[in-house]
């Protein structure tokens, strides 16, 4: 009985021990996984986190890329404004300065063979960016050289902005008309690089004389001047005509040959033929210089290199001048 006692109670108490060990052994397990759970939802919720900062990096980033794009175009914009900018600072003195505005203006007057009676360059006004001259020009010459002179020149690549425009007959001189121009020339103020832009721009047309005169007196409106109004440089004297003791030059230009008598009008300053001889044309011309309008003789001299004449060429020319007739047309063309 008591042997049996003894045996339940170390039976007991190695129950116990064990009982109590997987007790322990629970308990620590549970305490594991609790701090492990504990432990995971750290980590889990970190890495939440870190998921949502890539999403939202990945979201900066391509704003980013699209301002890096958008700044390209910007950049890309703004050059583009600056070389226009630059184009059109360039075209307000067409890369030139105002002495050169000036020389251009005084060549092109001479081409069409007018006179610059007055020419004042008054004080410039600076503004911001540009430098604006105003120009008063007073101008004298035939309807048919004004009006292209003054489209050609207006016309040109440099900014003329025209404030005054009179056109009237000039006083004391019939056919000749008085032009009075107020021009504001602008400056870029700086030099500047010419565009590239001219390249693509087609030439301006060739100004040409028009065709009718609406200053003229309807008498003496004609399609052809003949040779009024060609400067005399341009005019060969290549031989003469006589016929009732009045003499006749043959004067050649632009490969045709015109009869000159006494009274014609030849060249660009109110030339008028007051003598012609076998050998020579005097031509009488009024030049406006020192302020003042002058009579000035000119001379056109049969030409030595056509030499002597043949007999024949003698006997073609008075068929042709008792063909022709007397009257003095200003240089009618010689029919041959």
């Amino acid at each position: 009985m008591r042997i049996a006692e003894v045996l339940g109670w170390h039976e007991m108490a190695g129950r116990s021990r064990m009982y109590r060990g997987a007790v322990v052994a629970a308990g620590v397990l549970l305490v594991l996984a609790c701090g492990y759970q504990l432990r995971l939802q750290e980590v889990r919720a970190a890495y939440r986190q870190g998921v949502a900062s890539e999403v939202e990096q990945r979201r900066l980033l391509q704003a980013r890329e699209q301002q890096v794009l958008a700044l390209d175009d910007a950049e890309a914009a703004l050059d583009s404004e600056e070389k226009r900018l630059r184009d059109a600072r360039w075209r307000l003195s067409g890369g030139e300065s105002m002495s050169d505005l000036l020389d251009q203006l005084a060549v092109s007057g001479r081409t069409y063979g007018l006179v610059f009676e007055r020419l004042d360059v008054e004080e410039g006004v600076e503004a911001q960016g540009y430098r604006q001259v105003p120009l008063q020009m007073q101008v004298s010459g035939r309807y048919a050289a004004l009006r292209p002179w003054l489209g050609e020149w207006l016309g040109q690549l440099r900014l003329l902005q025209v404030t005054r425009l009179q056109l009237e007959p000039a006083a004391d001189r019939p056919g000749l008309l008085q032009l009075q121009v107020s021009v504001q020339a602008f400056h870029a103020g700086e030099t500047l690089p010419v565009p590239a832009s001219l390249a693509d721009e087609p030439a301006g047309p060739i100004g040409r004389a028009p065709e009718l005169d609406p200053f003229a007196p309807w008498s003496s409106r004609r399609h052809a001047e003949g040779l009024a109004g060609v400067p005399l440089e341009q005019l060969e004297m290549v031989g003469s005509l006589s016929r009732a003791g009045q003499t006749q030059a043959l004067v050649r230009w632009a490969g045709r040959v015109y009869r000159v008598a006494k009274g014609d009008r030849l060249g660009r300053e109110e030339g008028e033929v007051i003598q012609v001889d076998q050998d020579q044309v005097e031509i009488s011309e009024r030049l406006f210089n020192g302020g003042k309008w002058q009579q000035h003789s000119s001379y056109l001299t049969l030409s030595r290199r056509t030499g002597a004449r043949s007999e024949r060429e003698e006997t073609v020319d008075r068929h042709h001048g008792d063909a022709a007739g007397a009257t003095g047309n200003g240089g009618a063309p010689l029919q041959r």
